[in-house]
């Protein structure tokens, strides 16, 4: 085509093609639909190509990546306070996981009477009250699994530490492994009765909460697609490269199993019920999937509560059976994991440890109703392993298990050595203070989490002390935070300068301690 012999043209092209430009432009090898040169030589060639559209993210490849990302993010349980050669030490997953029991409730009218008996009791206190005792031995106990094939929709509910989170990560694994080509492992663990090849989605939901508040605040919009668009979003920031649709396709053909955690976790009652009204509209979006929501007893009543079918099953208290099943599976997996190999003196070593605090919970009526729920009864095995006498009672058991946690890091070969904190000879009640008034600020602003910024102020104050120049308090900070994360495994940073503690108990301890050290800690408690 003839455009002129000399204007000079400057061109813009939108969508597919190529332009090239100059004095001497005469035609362009183009990879788009269309191709313009444009200068002052007479001759213009526009050239047509069939149009090379930029290779689409391949869904197996995708799944792939999924199904890696979720099993390599579960597979793996942090033993806090076991350490080799300075590192904490991780055991599988599989190898130390108990089936826990449930009790079904369906009628709201039971459901709401039980979860205020539920409420008022703590780990244990069932073995102290026979009449409350008799009144559970009424009610159905199931494994959780059979709790799943009754109910598509469940609301798993239990105390702090009674293994909410871990049967999710559970559940979340098997699925994976079922769908990375372990066949039968669903049927086989979950005695589903179809075998069930379901995308495992599992999210924590005072993430969902903060990305409401965050990016939603109007709850006027709120739809299916909030929930959608943010798992997009919250793989996205796992480095997780998924299609745009990799979770709405599965969602709409009723093959996932859509695994929320933590509903009580979401601090605010407002959010949390907004959250649940979510959650409820999803719930209709996507009918065919299978739902599992976990909550504390205590941040599930009212208008949080699920409707749209939504059955519940509160988890029960470890038995004698379950007990003894987990101390043997525990010491084994730490034992092989410390020697590095399944070798006779590790099974010796593991026998030895489980016999002794079998004896210990056996023998003493308060520790053996702490040991009913699993997280105690991990902190008791914790403790057991360092100290020569195990506390009878709670706090006293939470003050070993911190001591323990943030004492033990010393065996760390060389562990202030290189670290400004060298020369300040802080033990395990120097940094447990350091700690409480961070737990104090987070249960006060209902955080589950706090940013690096928010953490680096909080912890600021304890150290003005030790350094009245800011820039050397930066250092010890930073110095510190990177061994309480390294070491202890009670302050956890979850993500990019995101730092949580390792349970909520021991947040909750902490910030009980931090309001008992306080002079005025009557008026302190009178004035919330």
């Amino acid at each position: 085509a003839q455009l002129g012999s000399s204007i000079h043209f400057e061109a813009t092209l939108s969508g597919s093609g190529a332009i090239a430009q100059g004095d001497n432009a005469k035609a362009a090898a183009a990879t788009g639909d269309k191709s313009i040169a444009i200068g002052r030589a007479r001759d213009v060639t526009i050239i047509r190509q069939p149009i090379t559209k930029p290779p689409a993210l391949d869904k197996d490849a995708a799944l792939s990546r999924y199904l890696s990302h979720t099993i390599a993010s579960n597979r793996r349980l942090q033993l806090q306070g076991i350490r080799s050669s300075g590192e904490l030490v991780s055991i599988d997953l599989e190898d130390i996981y108990i089936t826990l029991s449930a009790v079904e409730r369906r009628s709201v009218k039971d459901e709401e009477a039980w979860l205020d008996e539920q409420r008022r009791r703590a780990p244990g206190e069932t073995m102290r009250r026979p009449a409350m005792s008799a009144a559970y031995a009424q009610q159905t106990r199931v494994k959780v699994q059979t709790a799943l094939t009754h109910h598509p929709r469940l609301v798993v509910l239990g105390d702090p530490g009674s293994g909410k989170t871990t049967l999710l990560r559970y559940l979340a694994l098997t699925w994976a492994r079922e769908m990375a080509g372990e066949k039968g492992l669903v049927k086989k663990r979950l005695n589903l009765a179809e075998a069930e090849d379901r995308l495992p989605i599992l999210l924590p939901l005072r993430d969902f909460a903060g990305y409401l508040a965050e990016n939603h605040p109007n709850a006027a919009t709120d739809g299916p697609k909030l929930l959608l668009n943010y798992l997009r979003t919250y793989f996205a920031n796992q480095d997780i490269s998924l299609p745009e649709r990799f979770f709405a396709a599965p969602l709409a053909a009723g093959t996932c199993v859509v695994l929320l955690d933590g509903m009580d976790e979401v601090a605010d009652l407002a959010t949390r019920i907004r959250v649940s009204r979510i959650i409820e509209k999803f719930t209709i979006a996507y009918p065919k999937n299978r739902y599992i929501v976990t909550s504390r007893v205590v941040g599930y009543k009212g208008s949080v509560r699920l409707g749209q079918d939504y059955a519940v099953a509160t988890v029960r208290d470890f038995n004698q059976e379950d007990i003894e099943r987990f101390v043997r599976y525990w010491n084994l997996a730490v034992e092989i994991t410390l020697a590095g190999e399944d070798a006779p003196v590790a099974r010796q070593a593991a026998a030895k440890k489980t016999k002794a605090l079998l004896s210990a919970i056996k023998k003493h009526e308060r520790i053996r109703e702490l040991a009913v729920n699993p997280l105690l009864l991990t902190v008791i095995a914790l403790v057991q392993r360092y100290r020569a006498i195990l506390p009878e009672r709670r706090t006293e058991l939470y003050e070993e298990a911190i001591e323990v946690l943030l004492g033990n890091w010393d065996e760390a070969k060389g562990m202030n050595a290189k670290t400004v904190l060298a020369d300040l000879e802080l033990d395990a009640g120097d940094r447990r203070s350091f700690l409480e008034p961070v737990a104090l600020w987070m249960m006060e602003n209902k955080r589950r989490e706090i940013e690096r910024d928010e953490l680096g102020q909080q912890l600021r104050r304890a150290f003005v002390a030790l350094a009245p120049d800011k820039r050397r308090q930066r250092k010890l900070i930073d110095a510190f935070l990177a061994l309480i994360n390294e070491r202890s495994g009670l302050l956890t940073e979850r993500g990019q300068g995101i730092y949580s503690f390792s349970h909520l108990t021991f947040q909750e301890h902490l910030a009980a301690r931090a309001i008992a050290d306080r002079d005025d800690y009557i008026d302190f408690i009178l004035a919330r």
